[in-house]
């Protein structure tokens, strides 16, 4: 596909939600036509914090290849950025990546001013060749608009596919949307896509993963799930108890074969060794680590359990930015961690 009618500086500027682009992670856009990680319309009722975060694009990815020159974003927001322990870069910024499938490697992202609602960034600016190109979407702020900018005349063609059709979704909280993350492609859904080759859909809502049934369902709505992340218990606490098995058994009930990984939260720098809420978080890991066993014992071979207070690793205590977010090293580690074994369940799962 050759691009023609260039602006005035001889870019022209596309919609990434038309062919050859690819947008991955939002998996309503087909229908609803906007960024969003969730149904416009709902077929079930949905708490109305969970409708506005369902608006902040974390995991949305766009894909595409060309041998352009230069290589642009417009954004308009819905609003400013602000958050006092996040940058903006990684609230309503995007970065960009570039490379072969698994081996995509970091290239720049969008600087701009933190109290703009509108911004245009050139991302790279170098030689003539193709390139296989991923931009990550902001994490904590919405997408009205989008335009990916490109040298007119240049060749645009459709990305690689991934390795395997069929998401990973991912459902949790605000460390699951990817807070504090420096930017985009550092979220940990994010950092296991690129290196996984695969799909993920982030469903993290921050302060507001409560495990409710109607989340569960809306799981099920998306087709060919290779697999549910379950990583939801910092926003419930206690009531992880009386909400996590409703919400396997209503994945369960449609998705019979499904993996589904159930992780407990990861290290807080509260918890030290012998405090009272190590104590609690311990005691909450043993109840879901307890209740995959009794549901694989039951014959249920597909779930599994991941202690979450091992992803973090040596040093856990200088991986997050307020002692309960993970800085990009944070998420690093977190990825690190969960890419062996999301590995070895797929495969357990394709044989």
């Amino acid at each position: 596909m050759a691009l023609e009618k260039a602006d005035a500086s001889g870019i022209r500027w596309l919609d990434p939600r038309e062919a050859p682009f690819r947008i991955t992670g939002l998996k309503w856009i087909s229908s609803d036509k906007v960024y969003r990680r969730l149904p416009v319309k709902p077929d079930w009722e949905i708490r109305k914090a969970v409708d506005s975060l369902a608006n902040s694009t974390a995991g949305a990815q766009i894909h595409f290849q060309t041998d352009s020159e230069k290589i642009l974003v417009r954004v308009w927001l819905p609003r400013r950025s602000g958050m006092y322990h996040m940058p903006a870069t990684g609230q309503s910024g995007f970065d960009l990546y570039v490379g072969p499938p698994g081996e995509l490697q970091y290239r720049s992202t969008t600087r701009f001013d933190a109290g703009a609602s509108k911004y245009e960034v050139t991302l790279l600016d170098e030689s003539k060749q193709n390139r296989n190109v991923v931009l990550n979407f902001p994490l904590y702020n919405g997408v009205q608009k989008v335009q990916v900018g490109l040298v007119a005349g240049c060749s645009l063609t459709a990305p690689p596919a991934f390795d395997s059709e069929g998401p990973i979704v991912v459902y949790g909280t605000s460390i699951t949307q990817g807070g504090c993350a420096a930017r985009p492609g550092m979220a940990y859904s994010n950092i296991l896509s690129r290196r996984l080759n695969l799909e993920f859909v982030n469903l993290g809502f921050s302060g507001n993963g409560k495990g409710e049934p109607e989340l569960a369902k809306l799981i099920n709505q998306i087709d060919n799930k290779k697999m549910v992340v379950l990583d939801y218990e910092a926003n419930v606490s206690e009531d992880i108890r009386n909400t996590l098995e409703n919400f396997i058994d209503i994945l369960r009930f449609q998705n019979p074969r499904m993996p589904i990984l159930v992780m407990s939260k990861i290290l807080y720098s509260r918890e030290t060794s012998g405090s009272n809420d190590a104590r609690a978080r311990q005691d909450r890991a043993e109840f879901q680590r307890r209740l995959v066993e009794t549901k694989r014992s039951a014959g249920d071979q597909n779930i599994f359990f991941l202690d979450g207070s091992t992803l973090l690793g040596e040093h856990a205590y200088e991986c997050t930015v307020d002692g309960v977010h993970p800085t990009d090293l944070g998420f690093l580690k977190m990825a690190n961690t969960m890419e062996p074994v999301i590995k070895k369940i797929l495969a357990n799962a394709s044989e």
